[in-house]
């Protein structure tokens, strides 16, 4: 038996099928359907995060209200968003180094974490400067790799205040 060349194949092929139809599905069948998703379903704003030593501290949305609405200041809020670091995270080192906004070193330097400059605690000539070095700390360890509370407080203070902390968050947050 003699072999077709391809060509042969080929053309062969198209005649014997020239008056067949293929039921193929439509293109449109073929094609998922893609599912609708809304943005509820992602994001549900009223659950916020759980605030335990092991949080990650970047940022989530979070309004104080009540005590700490009349103490953490505007700045802080939206220094937190810039800086991607918790707000209520920084409130609540804010309000713990601060003692609600009456310490000194608060008062009289702007100094809202205790920060140091050598032997004494750090000035700043604004408020908002002042906090906008806490959050360049706070987003320093991130970069670290100390994304969470417990990390981040081991080396921001001497005591262990993590348990302050946590609890101060969720004092905020109600």
């Amino acid at each position: 038996m003699r072999r077709l060349r391809r060509p042969a194949l080929v053309v062969i092929t198209a005649v014997l099928t020239a008056g067949v139809t293929l039921n193929l599905p439509a293109a449109e069948a073929e094609t998922p359907v893609p599912q609708t998703v809304t943005v509820i379903d992602l994001y549900q704003p009223d659950t916020p995060p759980a605030y335990t030593a092991d949080m990650d501290v970047s940022w989530h949305d979070w309004q104080p209200i009540g005590k700490a609405a009349g103490v953490v200041p505007v700045a802080l809020l939206e220094l937190a968003e810039e800086y991607n670091i918790s707000p209520v995270y920084a409130a609540a080192v804010f309000v713990l180094e601060t003692g609600w906004g009456s310490s000194s070193a608060w008062l009289a330097k702007h100094n809202p974490a205790g920060i140091r400059c050598g032997d004494r605690y750090c000035q700043y000539s604004t408020a908002t400067e002042g906090l906008r070095r806490m959050f360049e700390i706070m987003a320093d360890y991130y970069g670290n790799g100390l994304t969470t509370v417990v990390q981040q407080r081991s080396l921001w203070s001497e005591a262990e205040d993590t348990e302050k902390i946590v609890q101060l968050m969720e004092q905020l947050a109600e």
